[in-house]
């Protein structure tokens, strides 16, 4: 076994860190677990963070003239072409999002389809950037052999390699002229909305600011993001500004956002322009709410309550509500933690001025932060729980499942379980997941982040009728595997390992019989029906 020292040696070494920021690192980690993290943890965990594989096994690498449909990879590649993300409409009338690059090596090229938090990355690679695509899947697709990353892909930007490659556009100025990853835009419009400045921790511990505009011209309307001291502007909505050395990118659920950084320059402008007026939205049905939604209201009964822990940024709380057409999980963050003391299962809830976003498996989730609120509902019109519970929860063999089939249980026996990665990197202020892109962490909601660790598992669940693939996060992976995130990533520094938890998980899971709730999906790479557990039962 490896001695923690020359793991750290390791990590420095690919860092470019001292050993002492590694060792305080590895203590802050340790300290955010109460001491339950190892030594061996805590490397691990601070390997994470700089995306360095600690390992013993070398990472096998398959060239591209090698690649055959139907198998996993990991491919390095270098960036020839990036394409901008785009929207399409899934069979269950569900937006998605795609992109692709087109990779090279010296044995030849292919295409690397994004799909939907993946497509982070196209927006941000230039010509000549490397990229090793870890855990892809490869098909044929309608422009011949192409590799597909999906939710288990992991995709490093830049990683240690002597390989080089080939440059980018240029701006618009009107709205409906803009495109995926401009590095240079220049426009001039009016402010519509004003979501003001919030503060955020950065990696090094100093504090950042970001705000955000929902801007318009006449030719369309365009989020735009404030970073540092472009944050703390005094400005209000109608006025009219000129934002210039900006940068494009697609934000959540394929939708282009403005970026505004150190090297940009917001100012107000003396420009007349004629535009469109926004509507409020009206108190929605839960079965009627999607992502990117502002200012929402919305009232439903409690199902689940998660009381509040604590995360690197500061408290959080969960809940899951529901009505009469269906159920959505809602998000309080730092001190609206708080509402949830008091509220138990059954409670009916009334939630104001929240937003919505989508989590991990592409749906959406109501957010809580410092403008929203929740309280109870009196006098409310919502369904009672147990009426609710039966109406929406209905029980179904493997075989008769289908696409988008939501709250339904099955039952059966685990006969198979993923050799994958159970730990996975999320942003802890939306719990997206975050990528790694050069060496830092990116959240595409939340901008530069310090990640959090998280548990993943995915397996095969039979019954008499037939079997299906199950992917199951956080807490139910915990409850399913038998174990936390701190005894798997000290199981795994010890080992030096990351399949070292599925062969651990094997001997508890395997034939074991289990009954689950959640949600039926197609998965687009791998052409099949897979079941995203909401709860082990």
């Amino acid at each position: 076994m490896t001695e923690v020292a020359e793991l750290i040696e390791r990590v420095v070494t690919e860092s470019g860190k001292t050993e002492k920021e590694i060792r305080e690192r590895m203590d802050a980690r340790k300290e955010a677990t109460h001491g339950l993290l190892s030594d061996y943890g805590a490397i691990y965990a601070v390997a994470k963070e700089f995306n360095i594989e600690i390992n013993q096994q070398k990472t096998e690498i398959t060239k591209i003239s090698h690649l055959t449909p139907q198998m996993s990879a990991n491919v390095l590649g270098r960036v020839k072409a990036a394409f901008e993300p785009r929207e399409f409409e899934r069979k269950d009338g569900k937006r998605g999002k795609v992109s692709s690059i087109i990779l090279a090596d010296e044995t030849g090229e292919i295409r690397l389809t994004l799909w939907d938090s993946n497509t982070e990355i196209s927006k941000r690679v230039k010509k000549n950037d490397a990229i090793l695509v870890k855990n892809g899947y490869v098909k044929e697709g309608m422009r011949g052999m192409e590799l597909n990353a999906g939710a288990l892909t992991s995709l490093t930007l830049n990683p240690k390699t002597d390989e080089k490659l080939p440059p980018l556009k240029s701006t618009v100025n009107k709205i409906s002229q803009l495109k995926q990853d401009m590095p240079s835009v220049n426009v001039v419009c009016r402010i519509n909305s004003i979501y003001p400045a919030s503060e955020f921790e950065r990696e090094d511990g100093s504090v950042g600011h970001r705000a955000s505009l929902i801007c318009e011209d006449e030719t369309g309307t365009i989020r735009v993001v404030l970073w540092g001291e472009l944050a703390k502007q005094e400005l209000e909505a109608g006025d009219i500004i000129e934002i210039e050395e900006c940068y494009t990118k697609l934000g959540m659920n394929n939708v282009l956002e403005l970026q505004a950084g150190n090297r940009s320059r917001v100012s107000k402008s003396d420009a007349k322009l004629k535009l469109p007026k926004i509507e409020k939205k009206p108190q929605l049905e839960i079965g009627g709410i999607g992502p990117e939604l502002q200012g929402i209201a919305v009232e439903g009964r409690v199902m689940k309550l998660y009381p509040p822990r604590d995360y690197s940024g500061g408290q959080m709380a969960s809940l899951v509500i529901g009505d009469q057409t269906g159920t959505i999980r809602a998000v309080l963050w730092n001190e609206k933690a708080k509402l949830s003391e008091g509220i138990k299962a059954g409670d009916a809830v009334k939630i104001t001025n929240a937003y919505t976003r989508a989590n991990l498996n592409n749906e959406p989730e109501i957010h809580i932060g410092k403008y929203g609120n929740m309280t109870k509902a009196k006098d409310s019109n919502v369904p009672e729980l147990s009426a609710i519970e039966e109406s929406l929860i209905k029980e179904k063999d493997i075989i008769a499942l289908e696409d988008n089939d939501r709250s339904t249980r099955i039952a059966g026996k685990v006969v198979d379980i993923d050799k994958r990665p159970v730990i996975f990197m999320t942003c802890p202020e939306c719990g997206k997941k975050a990528q790694s892109l050069g060496g830092e962490w990116f959240c595409e909601t939340c901008g530069d982040i310090t990640p959090t660790p998280n548990m993943i598992t995915s397996f095969t669940v039979e019954d008499k009728t037939g079997s299906i693939r199950a992917v199951a996060f956080r807490q139910n992976a915990q409850k399913l595997l038998g174990t936390d995130v701190g005894e798997v990533m000290n199981l795994i520094g010890e080992t030096q390992d990351e399949m070292a938890p599925v062969e651990k998980a094997k001997e508890k899971m395997l034939n074991k019989k289990i009954s689950l709730v959640g949600n039926v999906r197609f998965n687009d790479f791998s052409e099949q029906l897979e079941f995203l557990v909401d709860e082990v039962v």
